[in-house]
């Protein structure tokens, strides 16, 4: 059993945070959307639910983007300033976040094009700090770390890593863009299926099965958001989630309810290479490739900003465990939730296309 790390950040009680009467926050309706505004409430933050604009954004025209044109979609920036007008922080969790998405207009405009647009409107009203939500996923299979350094293998990460690098181009707002690592919850399509692979007799690992992985539960990526959004003073411009000391043994363990399979790492490797020579064939391809090597050899990150401030999560195996037994995961005819209710979700507006003579539609 690893060695659990220090406090989890959402139980800091508010230390070195200040009140604010206002947070605007983007995707409150999605997954980790709805996390961090439960989250953020319960630090005492009044919140703000904004409308997301659903946008279109040619792939085209966001790989030959160095910046985003400064008169592109004015109208949605003016739209979106006079809903983040009187916020002192602006949290952007929204975007597309389907891991296995492919190519498309819309997943570009969600991912790549409104961070930039959103740091424009903060500009406009003068916010104190936007907070953009990306994905560890946009640094490939590199180690992860705090650098602006990319290296996308999927479409999703690859509309991640050009939001990034659209936003690091506006100098305007004091902007933290958040990479969060591989999140989990009870009723998250991809733990269950996780939770699948664990209890079946493909469940492996290489090696002893004590690789670091950057798996986390969703309450803990709400904390670090949510402080993010709310603490005093300078953060860097890119922060990564802290580990927690979660291993590939351990990941597999707790989900699976016993022990998984332990190959020789010369024969795991050999694997992986085939799966990456599959890989080459798509970047959807490529995608499920480096996730099967991610499950049997983790991946290494280097501790960040949160961890230096004594934030990194505690492990909490019983946690993991209770979303073995849960039981199975809420049909899509299941209720929406009040927030889900109280605004639409990102993408029920109409589109917003780009490209060079579109016509622009919205709500």
């Amino acid at each position: 059993m690893p060695e659990l790390s220090a406090q989890r950040a959402g139980d800091l009680g508010g230390t070195g945070n200040r009140q604010v009467k206002k947070v605007a926050v983007l995707g409150s309706s999605g997954f980790v959307g709805r996390a961090v505004v439960a989250e953020l409430r319960r630090r005492g933050a009044e919140v703000h639910l904004v409308t997301t604009p659903r946008l279109a954004w040619p792939l085209v025209e966001a790989l030959r983007s160095e910046s985003v044109p400064a008169d592109l979609q004015r109208d949605v920036v003016e739209a979106l300033a006079a809903q983040l007008d009187g916020a002192h922080s602006v949290i952007n969790t929204a975007g597309l976040p389907n891991g296995s998405a492919p190519d498309s207009a819309a997943l570009y405009g969600g991912n790549s094009l409104l961070p930039t647009l959103v740091a424009r409107a903060a500009t406009l009203v003068n916010a104190g700090r936007l907070v953009h939500v990306s994905s560890a996923a946009a640094q490939g299979a590199m180690d992860l770390d705090e650098t602006p350094r990319t290296l996308p293998f999927s479409p999703y990460s690859r509309s991640k890593a050009i939001g990034e690098r659209l936003l690091q181009r506006e100098d305007h707002i004091d902007s933290v863009i958040y990479r969060s690592t591989w999140v989990h919850d009870v009723d998250r399509p991809n733990t269950r299926a996780l939770i699948r692979l664990a209890q079946s007799p493909l469940s492996c690992v290489a090696g002893d099965g004590t690789a670091p992985t950057p798996q986390v539960l969703i309450d803990d990526v709400a904390a670090a958001i949510a402080h993010l959004g709310l603490v005093d003073g300078p953060v860097p411009p890119i922060v990564v989630q802290p580990h927690n000391g979660m291993t590939t043994g351990l990941l597999l363990r707790l989900l699976g309810g016993r022990e998984p399979r332990h190959l020789p790492r010369r024969m795991a490797r050999y694997a992986t290479r085939c799966l990456a020579a599959y890989g080459r064939t798509s970047l959807n391809a490529n995608a499920h490739a480096r996730r099967v090597d991610m499950l049997l050899f983790g991946k290494r990150q280097t501790p960040g900003w949160l961890a230096g401030q004594g934030l990194a999560p505690q492990l909490h195996p019983e946690a993991w465990e209770r979303l073995r037994t849960a039981g199975t995961p809420p049909t899509s005819a299941s209720a929406p939730n009040a927030d889900a209710v109280a605004r639409p979700r990102t993408g029920d507006s109409q589109p917003v296309e780009t490209s060079s003579g579109a016509r622009t539609t919205g709500r």
